[in-house]
């Protein structure tokens, strides 16, 4: 169907316009885990909407930064405002600690899910949480930012802004310094980057 594209901008719309409910209302307020898939759902529909409209744009290459840096902006205000600014962050009592050793607080959670003091549910989105935080901030740098295309910057841009992550959250007691956190997040955008480098896959996120 020759107007289909439009279908992404219209999911990515209902996606924005719930969120910004759920923003406004006293009644409505979602889990973490939910304003993520809402701001997935706004990513998907605007690439997805990219992708339609660029064999019907004259300049596609504009058209393609143009509707991804729109994306990475809202990715970036919506994962602010959910690390650092969230009121439920300020409404929880958080004892600041830190953790240096690795895979120390993985298995206090497979210890919690092995005595049934913890619910399987809330382990599994707490992992998979950590390693997708942050892959569609690996996505948009790399299409968006040619020097991240290599292995090495895109490394080190992504384990000094996670570290920095960690130690603001610790700072505002927002959360605590978990090293735990960063393997997890660190996991997620090289697993996208192994991705994002497969031949095929290459070829279609990448313009020169």
């Amino acid at each position: 169907m020759k107007h289909k594209r439009y279908i992404f901008l219209l999911i990515a719309a209902v996606a924005f316009i719930i969120q910004l409910i759920d923003i406004v209302s006293y009644t409505i307020k979602f889990s973490i885990t939910q304003t993520f898939v809402l701001v997935i759902i706004q990513m998907i529909g605007l690439v997805g909407y990219a992708y339609g409209a660029r064999n019907v744009v004259k300049n596609k290459r504009r058209m393609f930064y143009i509707l991804h840096s729109i994306a990475f902006i809202i990715y970036l205000i919506n994962l602010t405002y959910q690390l650092f600014l969230n009121p439920a962050l300020r409404h929880v009592k958080v004892i600041s600690s830190v953790n240096i050793s690795p895979l120390k607080t993985i298995f206090l959670y497979y210890t919690a899910y092995t005595r049934h003091t913890l619910p399987i549910k809330n382990i599994i989105l707490n992992m998979i949480g950590n390693v997708m935080l942050f892959m569609p901030f690996g996505y948009f740098v790399y299409v968006l930012f040619k020097p991240m295309r290599s292995f090495q910057p895109y490394f080190f841009f992504f384990l000094f802004m996670i570290v920095g992550v960690e130690v603001i959250q610790y700072i505002w007691k927002v959360g605590s310094a978990d090293i735990d956190d960063i393997i997890l997040n660190m996991s997620g955008v090289l697993i996208l980057y192994i991705v994002l480098k497969i031949p095929f896959i290459k070829k279609l996120f990448e313009y020169p």
